[in-house]
């Protein structure tokens, strides 16, 4: 029998210490690639956030799945298996838009979604053939999806799990990898599927890991009627213009939903018009956010700092916006130049790129502004996006916000959760700040 294994890479280490863990879940993406994987293949799994990974177990091939943050130490595990023989193969996110780069490390990267040559992939590695660039030709359909959670059997993940229900954005945000790597593309499953998978799974906390899982409001109010009789609470990531459609969002009370994620990203309209968040309207985000909470369903609201009309008044602005509207979770973070997105590409050819791959550097750490931003020093950007976070997540926020009583406070479980979830996001604040990408050697 051939054996594959499978890695799920950390984003780093500090020195003598393990990962530092916070709210850890499934890697579905890891359960999607062992479905796919014919039976006579051996599957093992480490998952390096949660455990050691052993580099002498017997295998055949290793694969590992990298985004941009994980891509440093996810070249440090390839070489370790390539020392002893063992071929790699790197996709995701990362492996696509970096492709050249990933075979400086690997025997062979993946570009692209994984399903349509995942068979070709695994034929090359029995004859002892793996090499090159493997490129999906085509979107893939979604109607064939399937998981294996079994790879996930043994291992302590948060107690939430996790579906997939479609891929992809129509939106067109420049700093968006999901846009690039879908290219605008938003596709989506059978209903019947997502039902069935639910009930199979027996589970009654969900989180629909969608990028925007309302891009298609037809489509999302079948969904979410279909879930009524589930019985379940989940979450997901959608946009704020599900405020503007109330029977959407009776729909969305009905279906279970206890929260959503929200990208807000700015106070400042010619800031959302530079990074092309076209539909988000400013104006009207105390009204959608006031309808969305009427239904009783909180928001994590995400903000990005460094813009080039940002400001320490826009902070101030922001985070006193955000405590007044008594929002559940904020998240406070400068802009970020992913490879592949047309931020990265326009940051590097305007020379502002600190690093000229910041995801390689040994000096770069985590919470670092990789860039020169055009509103400030990168330094007092970094403090911007820290300093946010400790006023946020203060006692005095903490306690003003939990009397949002139609969604923060609106029943025993909400409020156990609200406060829950504030204070351990209030004690990580600090945890991964100077965090060195990959181990340091």
């Amino acid at each position: 029998m051939s054996h594959i294994t499978f890695i799920y890479p950390c984003v780093g280490r500090f020195p003598n210490t393990k990962y530092v863990r916070s709210w850890q879940m499934q890697p579905l993406s890891i359960a999607v690639l062992s479905a796919l994987t014919p039976k006579k293949w051996d599957r093992i799994f480490f998952d390096d956030r949660l455990e050691k990974i052993n580099f002498e177990i017997e295998t055949n091939l290793v694969a590992i799945s990298t985004e941009t943050f994980t891509a440093r130490r996810s070249y440090q595990i390839a070489e370790e298996f390539r020392k002893r023989g063992v071929p790699v193969i790197i996709g995701g996110y990362h492996a696509t838009f970096c492709p050249d780069e990933v075979l400086e490390f690997a025997d062979a990267v993946c570009i692209g979604e994984a399903e349509n040559i995942w068979g070709e992939i695994l034929a090359d590695a029995e004859q002892g053939n793996l090499s090159g660039k493997y490129q999906s030709e085509k979107l893939y359909d979604m109607k064939k999806y399937n998981v294996d959670r079994n790879i996930f059997d043994g291992k302590k993940y948060f107690k939430l799990a996790l579906i997939e229900a479609g891929r992809g954005c129509n939106y067109s945000c420049n700093f968006c990898s999901i846009t690039s790597f879908h290219g605008g593309n938003y596709k989506y499953r059978n209903v019947e599927d997502i039902v069935s998978e639910i009930k199979k799974l027996n589970e009654k906390y969900l989180f629909f890991i969608d990028d925007n899982m309302t891009g298609n409001f037809t489509y999302a109010k079948k969904l979410f009627e279909a879930l009524i009789p589930l019985k379940i609470n989940w979450v997901g990531q959608v946009t704020i213009n599900i405020g503007s459609d109330e029977e959407l969002l009776q729909l969305m009370k009905k279906s279970g939903c206890v929260g959503v994620l929200i990208g807000l990203e700015s106070l400042n309209a010619k800031n959302l018009k530079s990074i092309k968040k076209k539909h988000n309207d400013i104006s009207e985000y105390k009204n959608l956010l006031s309808k969305i909470n009427k239904y009783n369903i909180a928001v994590y609201a995400t903000f990005m700092f460094g813009l080039a009309n940002d400001s320490i008044s826009v902070v101030e602005e922001t985070v006193k916006f955000v405590i007044d509207e008594k929002i559940f979770m904020v998240a406070f973070n400068h802009i970020i130049p992913f490879p592949g997105t047309p931020l990265y590409i326009e940051k590097d050819n305007s020379n502002k790129l600190l690093y000229e791959k910041w995801w390689l550097s040994p000096e770069y750490r985590f919470g670092q502004a990789p860039f020169i931003p055009d509103c400030i020093n990168s330094e007092t950007l970094n403090d911007w996006s820290h300093r946010s976070r400790r006023t946020f997540y203060s006692i005095f926020s903490i306690l003003k916000r939990s009397v949002n009583f139609s969604s923060n406070s609106c029943n025993i479980q909400r409020i156990c959760f609200y406060f829950g979830i504030n204070f351990m996001l209030r004690r990580e604040i600090a945890q991964k700040k100077g965090l060195p990408l990959g181990e340091q050697k």
